[in-house]
């Protein structure tokens, strides 16, 4: 009864992510997750994990985490099926299945216990893409008021995010960062441009549970994992970040995030700087007494806050009911709007594109 029970909710859970998959256009991805589920049940540890999971499967990204470990298995070469079927991917491939169940199959019968590790560590993930997004918003903060700005990031994993000032990034047709970086960053720009205001990084640090060692290969093997197979661009752009964080390496502290960020905001503030904090695909893994932890304390330091010695958040995350991913900005400088929200953006889960909507659009919440 209990392998039914795990069968029933895996299934319907990996059908479910092939679904999201096949709207982004990634049908290489949902083929793979439609195979898993009529063959995860060679692996039956793996169904009982999922079936006994405690809380949602799609906030904790169980599924992602099994299809990076699937991944990177695959590119490890011990399964010849399957990685020939991976290296052959695109986004738009659709294998075939006469070909694929039996690969999958075997190898998630002979690495089953490989893929219960992946299952039990967190998500690490470092698409730095999503910078375009903390950018826009720097963009147009720089252009009401000039200052350079104190990076926070909660959950950097191996930090690749906080070196935003040595990418090139195009944001809505306009150059940000180095131009002779060899990490591009330039998502399809929906709606107007963000005002041309500077983006000036006086220093940037980031916290995680478990972060990433970037001069470790085995933990840059893990980034590459978690990227869907046949996504070439986000690969090769990821080879570039890693390259440049083993030159330039980011700092990032090993705690939970709010006990880490209580220790930031309380440090002194130089005047004239402009503390922000930024989080991507992060607050879905945390628990819930840390998040509101995390708002509360936000939401004090705030108070304090002022227009020469400025706090912002900005948020790339998923809405509450997981039907887009949003960029949420925060700003606290003890003017009338201090404290409100704004949706400053709608974006793609990976940041292939931006629906920039800026900061003057209606506030959507308190802060």
């Amino acid at each position: 009864m209990t392998h039914l029970r795990s069968a029933s909710r895996a299934e319907k859970h990996l059908l479910l992510e092939a679904a999201k998959a096949h709207s982004f256009g990634k049908h290489f991805v949902a083929a793979l997750l439609e195979s898993m589920a009529r063959t995860l049940r060679h692996a039956p540890a793996l169904v009982r994990m999922v079936e006994d999971w405690p809380g949602d499967l799609a906030s904790a990204g169980v599924i992602f985490r099994l299809n990076a470990g699937l991944h990177a298995i695959a590119r490890s070469g011990r399964f010849p099926a399957l990685q020939s079927i991976y290296l052959a991917a695109n986004a738009a491939t659709v294998p075939d299945p006469l070909h694929l169940d039996p690969a999958l199959a075997l190898a998630l019968h002979d690495a089953e216990d490989e893929l219960l590790l992946w299952l039990t560590r967190p998500t690490q993930t470092n698409e730095v893409a999503r910078l375009a997004g903390l950018a826009a918003v720097l963009m147009e903060l720089s252009a009401g008021c000039d200052m350079p700005c104190r990076l926070l990031e909660l959950g950097s994993s191996a930090g690749l995010n906080l070196n935003l000032a040595l990418y090139d990034l195009s944001v809505g047709g306009l150059q940000v960062g180095d131009p002779a970086s060899d990490v591009h960053i330039a998502p399809r720009w929906l709606g107007l441009a963000p005002p041309p205001g500077p983006v000036r990084i006086a220093d940037a640090r980031g916290v995680d549970l478990s972060p990433l060692d970037i001069a470790r290969p085995e933990d840059a093997e893990r980034l590459h994992a978690y990227i869907w197979p046949g996504e070439q661009e986000r690969t090769q752009r990821l080879q570039a970040a890693i390259a440049l964080a083993r030159q330039h390496r980011p700092m990032v502290d090993r705690a939970s995030a709010a006990e880490w960020l209580t220790r930031q905001l309380g440090a002194p503030q130089a005047a004239g700087e402009r503390r922000v904090v930024f989080h991507s695909m992060v607050l879905q893994y945390l628990p819930d007494a840390e998040r509101f932890m995390i708002d509360r304390l936000m939401a004090t330091c705030g108070s304090r806050a002022s227009r020469d010695r400025p706090l912002v958040r900005i948020g790339l995350e998923w809405n509450e009911g997981r039907t887009a991913v949003e960029v949420r900005v925060t700003q606290w400088d003890g003017e009338p709007h201090s404290g409100r929200t704004n949706l400053a953006a709608r974006c793609h889960p990976y940041a292939e594109w931006f629906e920039w909507l800026g900061l003057e659009a209606a506030g959507v919440s308190p802060g």
